[in-house]
């Protein structure tokens, strides 16, 4: 009988634990719902850049930040800044081919390398970061690192 009791004394004292445990990670779960999840990827295939929205609300205003980009495949070392434009929204379950203009350290726009950079970026590492906005026009900001052929999500923080 005491075995009893002390089994279900224990067997409640694990459940408590349990929930205390949930009830902690319900505001996270509910942020991370009602947050688009932006990812990012490079395609050697499709030659480009890609933006897509795996969450299950629209990401608005969706602003680039100016990207900095050291090639050395050719050679020597050369600079460039990628530029991108400000995307409007991105439906849930989306993917957008993003579209970029390269300029030099100096500011100046490089349309030739333009079109040909992209077989170059297959293999530097550079951070691109993104802000955005959800449906209530609170803004986040997440930061994408490219290691290798894929680029690794960083924290997504409000702004």
């Amino acid at each position: 009988m005491e075995w009893l009791i002390l089994f279900i004394l224990l067997s409640i004292l694990l459940c408590l634990l349990e929930i205390r445990k949930l009830k902690k990670s319900i505001p996270q779960e509910v942020r991370r719902q009602i947050l688009p999840h932006l990812s990012l990827e490079i395609s050697e295939k499709e030659m480009g850049l890609f933006l897509k929205n795996e969450g299950y609300l629209p990401a608005q205003g969706i602003k680039i930040e100016d990207t900095e980009v050291l090639l050395e495949d050719t050679g020597f070392k050369v600079n460039y800044i990628l530029k991108f434009p400000l995307i409007k929204q991105i439906d849930p379950k989306t993917r957008v081919a993003l579209k970029f203009d390269v300029y030099d350290k100096e500011g100046r726009f490089l349309p030739e390398p333009t079109e040909r950079l992209f077989v170059h970026l297959l293999k530097p590492t550079f951070k691109v970061k993104i802000s955005f906005s959800n449906l209530e026009g609170n803004r986040f900001c997440v930061l994408f690192s490219k290691k290798g052929e894929k680029f690794i999500l960083g924290e997504t923080k409000e702004i």
